[in-house]
């Protein structure tokens, strides 16, 4: 109902005052009306977790046959299975569960500011510590924390699809008061609502309601309710796993009609196939896949580097070219006045030039500051903070005559303006003060002669050396509304912005990854590729192309060919960003762009992968994008990348590993089958080998460090499958060889006239060295066995000794031995059967031998 009031009566109501809250009520109102926090979707209790292990086609089956077992009077059986099937479920609650809590950490990580009156001062807080009757300032791209009744509005315009479902910006105004209790949300225009986007101009309002009593929190419960999207590469291997099962019934059928030729009991075909079913279909794909990923993102929020969506990660992989902008991300945003250069002369930062000049540069400024111990604190974009440090140093007497002097209209910066003005009466006189882009400010300035010509090419030398050049001027004027000509040009501001620490060895690296880097920023050209030449992006003025040329370029038709080689761009809008990253897709590459602003938004979703800046970014631009730099860095960047191919890896690895063990089970049998000899393997010994040989040597696979000189390879290609010719290679000669000698043991036991009871004991022992063995081979798909650190994964140690140490213990335990038809072994057969195993390695190193050559 805050609508229909005015401000002095919101006020009122709300007991606060324009001047914000003191920190002790603040602390007061924070007890009373809690946390700005929204509930969430409710959290999965570990039970529901266990439970939900059991809803699985593959694991209906199992139970299906746990009942025939009991019917049939197969308690040893049916007990058996009934256990793995708990075993499997305590091991999948425990990762499920495990990436949950990491997912959870990382939502923590991730948080907005704003900045609201307290104490009289400006400062940043988090939005979860807003509270009722909070000042709060807004400006383009920031997020709104709770519902605000508008006190001052300045061109505001804001983005309530949240609440209305729709796109179109709507502009507000303070002084709106709506007479009408029930108007709709969309129409109310002196009030901003918690979850909305401002997306241009300015504001200040004061907090009316938080978390549960804002409109959003009414629905809140109904947005919790939303499912959390799967990744595309989950999505793909559950299908994967579905046309598996498909083509195992195939399999199944073939069984059972070749176990009925061969007489073999119903009930014993019964069981086989579906041990031998269930075991081939990589039902722990997925869970193993959400593992690798929630390890890869917790591995990058180390390096700096937040997943807002987990298809990211996949898609860093395939990343060949990174559109990256320059200030805060390959430079420290520090910046800082170095000289004053006007028409006439160039002077330091500690001489004085005149009075009009520290006013433009004080006044027409939107940071803001005050004094902790003596010392001034600034907060505001860098720009400003550096004009207005530039200011206070010549003449401290202006912070006093900023804090009585009042605008009387401004116009705040937005991106697409490129500059920014305000008018203030000053001892009787108005004066309008603009800065901004030195082509923009001279447009507006009343210039005599050719002068305006002679201005621009002293800003290109400047720029040539790296500066990064900000014009003033100012008009004295009868009027109220700030003036678009007639001003009197001031000079320039020649600021510097030094490079950030590795971004030259980050850009090499990148490139040796074979991922471009180009640069993309609203700076004047001469500056940009004086950077650029510094972090060796482009060592040649054709390769910069600037705002001007690309529109002469969108004339032509935009031919992707025409930019194909252009690193800089300079002097870019928004639309222009949007296009140049279109572009480089059709060209084929796989594109990563990095944004901070409101205007980033549209580039930022557009992009294959969109990257946002923690520190500096706007909410706007965080919403927007799909990873978040927490130390706006562009090396993080790479090591973003470095961490993706790792996860994209290791997927494969666990893929490989989980398939070609599959396909030797597969192999085995149907060999007995098409030789008439005894099945080598019992249902139930199948069930423990897949329990005992994989188990945890899949998920220890999952968290496998970076191979060495990752970072030397090409990108992949993002529509390479995951089961390409190096993977189809690998399992079909793993599966076959394993298959095929476990076979062979089998058939030659036989004939050596050793007992069937024997001879499984001894096969399935050779198939959990054969898994043991080929968790190392699955280490690397391209790198020698021998060539691989395998002190640096202690977990793969203790899965593989545990796996093996399980089964060397149940031969020797009675109850174990009764179940599985299993018996102890002597120490030279266990060596033999060793030995046999390790051959793999040699089929697995010639594999990858003979297809390195046949690729050369």
């Amino acid at each position: 109902m805050f609508h229909t009031k005015s401000v002095e009566e919101t006020l009122l109501d709300l007991e606060c005052s324009v001047k914000g809250l003191s920190s002790e009520e603040a602390l007061l109102r924070v007890k009373h009306y809690g946390k700005n926090i929204l509930p969430e979707a409710k959290k999965r209790t570990v039970f529901w977790i266990f439970v939900e292990q059991f809803k699985s086609p593959v694991i209906y089956i199992l139970l299906m046959a746990t009942g025939v077992s009991l019917a049939i009077k197969e308690f040893g059986d049916a007990g058996f299975i009934m256990v793995a099937l708990s075993i499997n479920a305590i091991v999948g609650t425990y990762q499920e569960y495990s990436a949950g809590e990491r997912a959870d950490a990382l939502k923590r990580v991730i948080k907005t500011f704003v900045n609201v009156l307290r104490d009289g001062h400006r400062v940043e807080i988090s939005n979860e510590d807003v509270t009722v009757g909070d000042v709060v300032f807004f400006e383009s791209g920031v997020k709104v924390p709770a519902d605000i009744r508008l006190i001052e509005t300045n061109e505001l315009q804001v983005n309530e699809s949240l609440l209305s479902g729709e796109s179109i910006d709507v502009s507000k105004d303070f002084a709106y008061v709506s007479k009408d209790v029930d108007e709709p949300i969309g129409e109310r225009q002196n009030m901003l609502y918690g979850g909305s986007l401002v997306t241009k101009g300015r504001a200040t309002g004061v907090v009316t309601a938080i978390a549960n009593q804002t409109e959003v929190g009414k629905i809140a419960s109904l947005l919790a309710l939303n499912e959390e999207v799967k990744p595309p590469l989950i999505l793909r291997m559950e299908k994967f796993s579905i046309n598996i099962s498909k083509m195992l019934g195939v399999v199944a059928i073939v069984i059972i009609m070749l176990g009925i030729y061969q007489n073999i009991p119903l009930k014993d075909i019964f069981f086989l196939t579906v041990v031998l079913v269930v075991s081939a279909i990589p039902e722990g794909l997925p869970v193993a896949i959400t593992v690798a990923l929630s390890v890869a993102s917790a591995a990058m929020s180390r390096r700096n580097v937040i997943v807002r969506k987990l298809s990211a990660i996949e898609g860093l992989g395939s990343c060949t070219l990174i559109a990256s902008d320059k200030t805060g991300t390959m430079t420290q945003n520090r910046l800082s006045v170095e000289h004053f250069v006007t028409s006439e002369k160039r002077y330091d930062p500690n001489e004085y030039i005149n009075e009009h000049l520290l006013l433009g540069a004080i006044l027409c400024n939107e940071a803001t500051y005050h004094k902790e111990d003596g010392e001034f604190v600034f907060i505001g974009d860098q720009v400003d903070v550096a004009l207005a440090r530039y200011a206070l140093a010549l003449d401290e007497s202006l912070f006093e005559k900023h804090k009585i002097l009042k605008a009387i209209d401004s116009v705040p910066y937005e991106p697409v303006n490129k500059y920014s003005a305000a008018s203030y009466e000053i001892d009787g006189k108005k004066i309008h003060f603009i800065k901004g882009s030195p082509e923009v400010i001279l447009s507006k300035c009343a210039m005599s002669g050719d002068s305006g010509e002679s201005i621009l090419k002293q800003v290109d030398e400047w720029a040539a050396k790296g500066f990064r050049n900000i014009a003033l001027a100012y008009k004295v004027s009868d009027e109220n509304a700030i003036a678009n000509d007639g001003y009197i040009y001031l000079g320039f501001a020649a600021i510097t912005d030094p490079l950030r620490k590795g971004v030259v060895d980050a850009v090499q690296i990148a490139s040796d990854a074979g991922i471009r880097v180009v640069m993309v920023t609203g700076d004047h050209p001469n500056t940009a590729f004086f950077i650029a030449k510094e972090l060796g992006i482009a060592i040649d003025k054709d390769e910069i192309i600037d705002g001007v040329e690309i529109s002469h370029w969108q004339e032509r038709g935009a031919h992707k060919e025409e930019i194909a080689n252009k690193r800089v761009f300079a002097r870019v809008s928004p639309e222009q960003k949007q296009l140049i990253v279109k572009a480089f897709q059709e060209l084929g590459h796989f594109v990563a762009v990095t944004g901070d602003g409101v205007n980033d938004a549209p580039a930022l979703k557009f992009a294959n992968i969109g990257i946002s800046m923690g520190k500096s970014g706007t909410d706007v631009a965080r919403e927007s994008s799909d990873l978040i730099l927490t130390d706006d860095s562009f090396s993080s960047i790479v090591n973003g990348v470095e961490e993706g191919r790792v996860a994209y890896d290791n997927i494969r690895k666990v893929i490989h590993l989980l398939i070609s063990t599959g396909v030797a089970e597969i192999v085995l049998v149907f060999l007995s089958m098409l030789f008439f000899i005894p099945i080598p393997l019992l249902p139930v010994q199948i069930l423990w080998l897949n329990l005992v040989a994989s188990g945890f040597q899949d998920m220890a696979l999952a968290v496998e460090k970076a191979e060495p000189e990752i970072l030397k390879r090409k990108p992949r290609d993002p529509k390479e499958p995951i089961f390409n010719k190096v993977m189809v290679s690998r399992v079909v000669v793993g599966g076959l060889y394993m298959g095929i000698s476990a076979f062979a043991l089998f058939y030659t036991l036989l004939e050596f006239g050793y007992q069937e009871e024997t001879a499984r004991n001894l096969t399935l022992l050779l198939m959990v060295l054969f898994e043991n063995v080929h968790v190392f081979n699955s280490r690397s798909e391209n790198n020698s066995i021998f060539k691989i650190n395998h002190a640096k994964n202690r977990f793969l140690w203790i899965s593989v000794l545990a796996a093996q140490g399980i089964h060397i213990v149940s031969m020797h335990n009675p109850f174990m031995q009764s179940l599985l038809s299993i018996e102890p072994v002597s120490l030279e057969m266990w060596t033999t059967l060793l030995f046999i195993a390790l051959t793999l390695v040699a089929v697995m190193e010639a594999e990858k031998f003979f297809r390195k050559r046949s690729s050369l």
